[in-house]
């Protein structure tokens, strides 16, 4: 059974107002933990950093920084094995300059590599067999423009389905409805 001409038409009302949500979440960095790549990514630029900035299991940006790193990493990527942290290297390159106030802006080169380590670290010497270097600094942020770009074109191409669908059901159920009106003066006028 077809839905009814009202159904269509509050589901037609309700379509831009969730694009409109979509597009006020997306841009608030609601979607997908990019709150939480943004503040990773923001402490990996941070050149001045004893820990390098870790990332553990427990943190909030643990799930969405692995998301990243297993959708748009060339590296190999052992399956198999679990990993404990995820840091960054030694800055190749960085630089503090205060501005006065107190402030300070830094800056780390987007060339320093990123690693998957498989041992607890800090505190322990993580050998080359125990780590993967997944990808730079630069790659971050460019694994965040492309989950963005991506999440964005999937919601945007399920939105123009929907109004498109929505649009033909409409327009076949108003066709339908003409059609029993005529059928019924026809029937009207032979009588």
């Amino acid at each position: 059974m077809l839905p009814s001409k009202r159904s269509v038409e509050l589901i037609a009302t309700l379509l831009p107002f969730l694009t409109v949500v979509f597009v006020c979440c997306e841009y608030s960095g609601v979607w997908t933990g990019c709150k939480a790549w943004m503040l990773w990514r923001k402490s990996h630029n941070a050149s001045i950093s004893l820990m390098r900035a870790p990332v553990y299991p427990r943190d909030l940006a643990w799930r969405p920084l692995l998301r990243l790193i297993y959708t748009y990493s060339n590296a190999r990527i052992p399956k198999s094995r679990e990993p404990k942290v995820v840091a960054r290297f030694v800055a190749v390159a960085s630089a503090k300059e205060p501005i006065g106030n107190g402030g300070v802006v830094e800056w780390t080169a987007p060339s320093t590599p990123i690693a998957v380590s498989y041992l607890e670290w800090p505190g322990n010497d993580v050998p080359p067999a125990d780590y993967r270097i997944v990808g730079t600094i630069g790659d971050l942020h460019a694994w965040i423009a492309r989950s963005k770009s991506d999440l964005h074109s999937r919601v945007v191409d399920v939105f123009m389905v929907a109004s498109s669908a929505l649009v033909g059901l409409y327009i076949w159920i108003l066709g339908g409805t003409e059609r029993q009106e005529r059928k019924r003066r026809q029937n009207r006028s032979k009588n």
